[in-house]
């Protein structure tokens, strides 16, 4: 039944319970206007002993228009609430109707799916496509990935920026695990500069400053076995929400950078910028779905942008070496 109709009988049901009430009023005013007598009776109250009282003697006419009116008093507030209580039942009986379909359409749609795209691809390829992409319930969005590269004594600093939005696409909360571990490429001289998730409204879910120790917030930071660093927080996104997380930090390579990056969920539209000294050359070697557009680029920078989506796991090898 539409919003309209709906309405329309409601309202109908509503003037009916008013016209009830209104034949209850007229009745009952009605039995009012019939005058009441008095009457003088004895009433025994002990032995031999009476005492004279006066009652109300009310019409039998007058008896019976009370009852009336009492009876379409009783019936409109039934035919009120059997409206209310109806409506609660039928909407209860709507929403658990249309939970069940639901839950029929996702099966049907997964076993058309299944039955479809098996006959097309091998179904080991299928599986990871199904796992990975189709039911992964969320994706990153306004990427950047940032490095730049600076010479110091005893090599090349690089300091990498990942940045991202993370949002959740189910209807249920996403808990994201998240371990770096990153080892050491040269000298171990590895810095965590910053580590931080925001809620969509702005509250910090995860917080590190190496500033500021006292403040840091559900992150736990230790040292590798082989020098390196290992970062480890678990960040819980609320359904059809997102968070915002940015982590950076420093290592010095001795000479040639060889390094890469790839990501973890699919991301939608990435940036990848650097920028380097002068007389080095800066070079991407990709491993992606979507073809890695050349943005812009000078003898200090390069910036490029992959328009459309990134899989798991994707990513980037990059390199700085010095050509004069």
């Amino acid at each position: 039944m539409s919003q309209k109709k709906y309405y329309a009988k409601l309202f109908g049901w509503i003037l009916f319970i008013l016209s009830v009430v209104i034949v209850g009023v007229a009745i009952d005013f009605q039995a009012n206007n019939y005058p009441v007598t008095y009457q003088s009776v004895n009433v025994a109250t002990g032995p031999n002993q009476t005492e004279t009282k006066t009652i109300v003697v009310v019409p039998t006419i007058v008896q019976s228009y009370k009852l009336i009116a009492n009876f379409f008093y009783g019936l409109a507030v039934a035919l009120f609430a059997t409206i209310f209580v109806a409506r609660k039942l039928e909407q209860d009986q709507k929403e658990k109707h249309e939970e069940e379909l639901e839950k029929l359409r996702e099966a049907v749609n997964v076993n058309v799916f299944d039955a479809l795209f098996k006959t097309l691809i091998p179904k080991e390829i299928f599986q990871i496509v199904k796992t990975e992409i189709i039911e992964n319930k969320a994706i990153r969005k306004k990427a950047h990935w940032t490095h730049v590269f600076e010479e110091v004594d005893g090599g090349i600093k690089m300091t990498a920026t990942t940045h991202y939005e993370l949002h959740n696409v189910s209807k249920e909360p996403v808990t994201d695990p998240v371990k770096i571990v990153m080892e050491p490429l040269s000298s171990g001289d590895q810095t965590i500069n910053m580590a931080r998730c925001l809620s969509s409204d702005g509250t910090a879910l995860i917080e590190y400053d190496p500033l500021n120790t006292d403040n840091n917030k559900n992150i736990t930071i230790g040292d590798t076995e082989n020098g390196g660093k290992l970062v480890n927080y678990t960040v819980t996104v609320p359904s059809n929400d997102y968070i915002e997380s940015t982590f950076e930090y420093s290592t010095i390579f001795p000479g040639t950078v060889y390094d890469c990056q790839h990501t973890k969920y699919p991301i939608i539209d990435l940036n990848i910028n650097a920028v380097f000294p002068k007389g080095y050359r800066f070079t991407v070697y990709p491993s992606l779905s979507n073809e890695l557009k050349i943005i812009s680029e000078g003898d200090t920078h390069k910036n490029f942008k992959v328009e459309g989506g990134v899989l798991p796991r994707q990513g980037i090898i990059y390199t700085l070496e010095k050509v004069s």
